[in-house]
């Protein structure tokens, strides 16, 4: 009895298990689902249409239920009236496929090229970018034509002055070929203006050690026309004291005196009277010449003085700032000496101070936004009026201006004297 009741067991066990391969064969469940679709990418309003197979390859859309960011549609086709991207699956027999991406976009109907920088001096290279009107960057498939002759690539150079008229031709794949309007862009001559280096000496006729700064600047100027030199004098005691001169401390981070600061971003190497030191001042009136010219015009009237400060621009400019001084040369005053300058004498008995700055007159010794168009070939122009206090000695009295970009660094100077007028240094 007990065989016959094993034998039974066995034979409903192989019973059992060739029904369950049986029901798999025959399509009661499935391993896995794939998922495509005709287009990943379609206009606005297109149809894309879906696709589900089984692991054997076989065709199941219409058995499959297809997902659009996880929420069910009704049969195998999607559109859209919206700019965006979707994510797609399929279900077939309880098992997910993996997600595509698909994306609708703008109709392309038109095109624009852009021009960077849309000017620049003869020599240099602009580039162009074609822009579809659904955003898409076609600089790589579009033609460019410059004055209607087609150039290799995106950019362009010529050592001919000039504006050029420029445009650019795509044809979509399939489609009928987009030509963009026609911009401008300009190559101009070159305007080189002398270069000069901004010197401002913060100094003291009480300060020991200043004479050594007074020193180095004697011997700049032995060796340059180009320094524009200004003295800062500050402390109670000393009898030229401009107390304006705080928020310029402060943006440079002021340590002690003596400190003397080149084109208001770098302060002069100890000991300034060096000749690697010296040099290092000289050094920044030569090389590269500035695409920023100053030329200043004064006249001065009984106690009244004005000054018309001048600003050319060799190049696109923005964020610049203009500042204003009033200085005075020929200020006698003892002045305290702990240096071997000077015969090392101690104190300099009727010591000469010249450059001593006496008022600012732009609206911030930090500097006053220049306004108006900064672009190649423009000028600025803003006259300032300075009453002269009875302190100040009106004959000796000299006017410096400078231009600082958005880094507060100075891009070029000049200094005037009275009733004078200047002409842009152009070289």
């Amino acid at each position: 009895m007990k065989k016959i009741l094993l034998a039974f067991a066995i034979l409903s066990s192989v019973f059992y298990y060739s029904c369950g391969s049986d029901d798999t064969e025959t399509g009661g469940g499935t391993s896995s689902v794939t998922i495509t679709a005709d287009y990943t990418t379609r206009f606005l309003n297109e149809v894309i249409t879906f696709t589900a197979k089984d692991a054997n390859g076989a065709d199941v859309s219409t058995s499959a239920v297809f997902y659009v960011d996880d929420v069910a549609i009704t049969g195998r086709t999607f559109t859209s009236t919206i700019v965006r991207t979707y994510v797609v699956k399929a279900k077939y027999n309880g098992v997910f496929s993996s997600t595509i991406i698909v994306n609708f976009d703008v109709p392309l109907t038109s095109i624009t090229v852009a021009a960077n920088p849309p000017s620049v001096e003869i020599g240099e290279t602009i580039t162009f970018t074609v822009t579809g009107n659904n955003n898409a960057n076609l600089t790589s498939t579009s033609n460019l034509f410059v004055n209607g002759v087609q150039i290799t690539g995106n950019s362009y150079t010529t050592t001919t002055p000039g504006t050029y008229q420029v445009y650019a031709k795509h044809t979509p794949t399939g489609g009928t070929a987009i030509i963009s309007s026609t911009i401008q862009a300009t190559f101009n001559n070159i305007i080189k203006f002398n270069k000069r280096v901004l010197i401002e000496d913060f100094t003291g006729t009480w300060c020991q050690f200043c004479p050594r700064v007074s020193y180095a600047i004697e011997l700049v100027e032995a060796q340059t026309s180009d320094a524009t030199v200004v003295a800062i004098h500050r402390g109670a005691s000393d009898p030229f004291n401009f107390t304006g001169a705080a928020a310029l401390e402060s943006q440079i981070g002021l340590a002690g005196y003596p400190t003397a600061i080149l084109n208001r971003k770098t302060e002069w190497t100890y000991p300034e009277t060096s000749a690697s030191s010296v040099t290092q001042a000289v050094d920044l009136t030569n090389g590269i010449n500035p695409k920023i010219g100053v030329a200043l015009q004064t006249a001065t009237s009984g106690n009244t003085a004005t000054v018309t400060a001048k600003v050319k621009f060799g190049k696109n400019f923005s964020n610049l700032k203009i500042v204003v001084y009033a200085v005075e040369n020929g200020l006698i005053y003892n002045q305290t000496n702990s240096t071997s300058y000077y015969a090392g004498a101690n104190p300099i008995v009727g010591f000469q101070h010249n450059h001593v700055l006496r008022a600012v007159l732009s609206s911030s010794i930090l500097g006053e936004a220049i306004t108006g168009n900064t672009n190649y070939n423009d000028e600025f122009s803003k006259t300032f009026t300075y009453t002269v206090p009875s302190t100040v000695n009106a004959s000796n009295l000299q006017f410096v201006a400078f231009v600082i970009d958005a880094n507060d660094k100075a891009l070029n100077s000049r200094t005037v004297g009275p009733n004078e007028n200047q002409s842009f240094e152009i070289e």
